[in-house]
């Protein structure tokens, strides 16, 4: 079945995943960024091997940490709070987040080269 522009534009495919933060005591979800928001996150990796980017972990998990309904937990404007946690419990999350999102390592050492 071929499917129409209207179709594909009408399908929820912005999954939430569930995920135990036993530092937290509860739990989080964990959204799918939009290829538009995916895009934007990335452009920021451009060319940035050498220096990095600060709070990378912390500025992904910002854009898909979210409740069960998809709204954000966290504002920009907090991201170096967030940054204050845990980095056992934030590196899991991270981990989870960008197999979530069909991201890779190497996906963002490709991007920090070009």
């Amino acid at each position: 079945m071929t499917l129409t522009a209207d179709q594909i534009l009408a399908v929820d495919d912005m999954g939430l995943l569930q995920v135990h933060v036993p530092e937290w005591k509860g739990d989080v979800y964990v959204r799918v960024m939009s290829v538009g928001e995916r895009d934007d996150y990335e452009r920021q990796w451009i060319g940035k091997k050498e220096t990095g980017i600060v709070n990378f972990r912390t500025q992904y998990l910002q854009r898909v940490l979210c409740d069960e309904h998809g709204a954000l937990l966290f504002t920009r404007e907090q991201v170096d709070k967030l940054a204050a946690k845990s980095g056992a419990a934030m590196g899991r999350l991270f981990d989870r987040a960008m197999q979530h999102n069909n991201m890779s390592e190497r996906d963002v050492v490709e991007l920090g080269k070009s």
